[in-house]
């Protein structure tokens, strides 16, 4: 990608047939079909590719070629008739003779492409071999191992054939998905003053810009299964969000996994002899709602699992994130094991954590502990166990970790580790009770403010520091009677108390869930639901490997205690000294984000695509492109 994250809207998958290279805007794609082991024999031959398309480089009689791309398990291959008048060739073949070349793309680490060069020689008779190697945008070119070029002589040129390994072509793998390729032939005149008279090609290639090439497009094989079945089910081209290779069933070769919108499919060469494919729909609304997916073998049968984590909704705004495990047993596919990870209502959410740990032979481990939950509480959260899936473990429930292991026939239990401090309700509300009486007939002889006297309660209940200082304080009325409450941020938890909050005996107590405290970087309050208590509004950072981005959480007290989130929404992002930040503004009951000012960015350098919320958070207002969004407050929501 030619700059981090960025997301291409390119779309175009045509095999390519017109004999000039068309305008970098209207490239379209390279054509390379999937060919069985040992249809194609290099020996300069071209008789096996007869039935594949040909592409055309350059025109007339001098300089000009048609190839074709095909490619196996092993490796690539090439075949050409080249045009040429004389061939110009030394006994070390370098960037200055006669060749095909063939420009190679791939997306790397943040953001990056790398790319590589195949340089493929025709030899001559009595003087040099024909010959494969590889570079970069320049110096020197490098043989491949394990390459073969053979050369047949005709009357207006030569044929070639080729073949190389998968081992000189960057990420392989990943290449023959999502890579990118232009070919050119290279034409040399004169040997004694090598000079480059003629270049055509498929298309411009743009070092700095590797993501422009044309896509590498297989065909044939299970390529065309995949492209029937999406046929069928309506989603014609469609790419897959996740697309795995592993041994997951019948032989040793590897079949392929791929998650496409809402269906999950498995074919290869050795699944159901190559004769046939498994699919499934999983469980969810749309493709986003899969947010991982991973092959690894979980049974110790030598054979992968697909690990897969789901998040499922409803129209109530609720949802649970599943860790499903699904097994290939050669003519289905069984979805047979899961964990609850996470579950998420209007008022907050819950969250377990799982690692899989190896243990020298046999299964791994999968061990789950109870994690955060921010928002809910032993008092708030009223759910009844799953029935389809492992419950998930919460933090005041009297498991914190459990591990299991696969004994042959399920998974079983091999370990549980008890909550130290599970729990209780009677005891919560004695406790409560003892600490906010013993503290406000305290605070009452000093002649201090009954707040202070809750505060103390909440500082001794929670294990907050005597010398820790609030970050944050207001004093508003945020819920129940018009009484104002005291809010008070210590760290990244947020305090409520008040006289009349809770009838004085209680304190609402709320974690934030930032990775540090500092990331917790304003605090505000104000109406936006006319009822004449305030929302809190918090502006948290989240870090994403290199990009920071603000997100303001917009929460409201409910007459039930509850605390649910009315909005999430970007307001800034920044990435090295480059930022962007949107301006919130709160007046007569709206809240209004406007696009605010960009340092480092322009229309030009937003390495971006445009966000759809899917993730449950309002895009980034961009300054160039967006204007001021408005929101407010309906059917329990802050919507624009």
């Amino acid at each position: 990608m030619g700059h981090p994250a960025r997301l291409l809207l390119l779309s175009l998958s045509l095999a390519l047939s017109a004999a000039a290279p068309p305008p970098a805007h209207a490239q379209v794609g390279v054509r390379i079909q999937q060919v069985s082991e040992g249809d194609v024999r290099v020996d300069g031959m071209l008789r096996e590719w007869r039935r594949i398309r040909r592409v055309s480089l350059g025109r007339g009689d001098d300089g000009s070629a048609r190839f074709s791309l095909g490619y196996d398990a092993r490796g690539l291959y090439v075949a050409a008739t080249v045009r040429d008048e004389r061939l110009i060739r030394t006994r070390r073949p370098g960037r200055q003779e006669d060749a095909l070349v063939l420009t190679l793309a791939v997306p790397a680490s943040r953001g990056r492409w790398q790319g590589r060069e195949i340089w493929l020689f025709a030899g001559v008779e009595g003087r040099s071999a024909g010959s494969a190697a590889s570079g970069g945008a320049r110096g020197r070119l490098r043989p491949i191992r394990g390459a073969r070029v053979v050369e047949a002589r005709s009357d207006e040129g030569y044929e070639l054939e080729a073949f190389v390994p998968w081992a000189a072509v960057p990420s392989a793998a990943r290449w023959r998905e999502d890579g990118r390729i232009a070919v050119r032939l290279q034409d040399v005149d004169m040997e004694a003053r090598p000079e480059v008279e003629n270049a055509p090609a498929t298309a411009p290639v743009d070092w700095a810009h590797l993501d422009r090439l044309p896509r590498a497009i297989p065909a044939g094989g299970e390529h065309d299964v995949i492209a029937e079945f999406l046929q069928r089910q309506g989603m014609p081209g469609r790419r897959p969000k996740h697309d795995l290779r592993g041994d997951v069933s019948g032989d040793g070769r590897p079949e392929r996994v791929l998650q496409v919108g809402r269906f999950l499919l498995v074919l290869g060469a050795g699944y159901r002899g190559g004769e046939g494919y498994d699919f499934t729909a999983l469980p969810v609304r749309g493709e986003s709602d899969v947010l991982a997916a991973r092959l690894m073998d979980l049974t110790g049968d030598g054979k992968a699992e697909l690990m897969l984590r789901l998040r499922q909704r409803d129209d109530a705004g609720n949802s649970r994130d599943l860790w499903q495990l699904y097994r290939f047993p050669g003519e289905r596919v069984d979805p047979f094991f899961a964990i609850e990870l996470r579950k998420e209502t209007s008022a907050g959410h819950v969250e377990a954590r799982l690692r899989v740990q190896r243990a020298g032979r046999g299964a791994p481990r999968i061990e789950v502990r109870a994690g955060r939950a921010q928002g809910l509480s032993p008092e708030s959260f009223r759910e009844a166990p799953a029935s389809d899936a492992e419950g998930i473990l919460l933090p005041w429930g009297p498991v914190l970790a459990r591990t299991y292991r696969w004994d042959g026939r399920r998974f079983e239990t091999v370990r549980e580790r008890a909550n130290p401090n599970p729990w209780d309700p009677e005891a919560e509300r004695r406790e409560v009770q003892r600490e906010s009486r013993g503290s406000r007939r305290a605070s009452r002889a000093a002649g201090r403010p009954d707040v202070d006297a809750l505060l103390a309660a909440v500082r001794e209940a929670r294990g907050i520091p005597r010398s820790a200082r609030p970050r944050f304080q207001r004093d508003v009325n945020l819920a129940e009677s018009p009484a104002p409450e005291r809010l008070v941020v210590y760290g990244d938890a947020l305090v409520v108390v008040g006289p009349a909050f809770r009838g004085g005996e209680g304190y609402f107590h709320y974690g934030v869930s930032v990775a540090s405290p500092e990331d917790l970087v304003d605090v505000r309050t104000a109406d936006l639901t006319g009822d004449g208590r305030q929302e809190v509004l918090l502006f948290a950072k989240q870090r994403l490997g290199e990009i920071t981005r603000t997100l303001l959480l917009v929460h409201q007290f409910t007459r039930d205690g509850g605390f649910p989130r009315l909005l999430a929404v970007e307001v800034g992002r920044e990435q090295d000294r480059q930022r962007v930040t949107n301006e919130v503004q709160t007046r007569g009951g709206r809240l209004v984000v406007r696009p605010g000012r960009a340092r480092g960015w322009d229309a030009e350098s937003w390495p971006w695509a445009a966000s759809d919320g899917s993730d449950g958070v309002e895009p980034l207002l961009l300054p160039w492109s967006d204007r001021p969004r408005t929101y407010r407050y309906r059917g329990g929501r802050l919507v624009r």
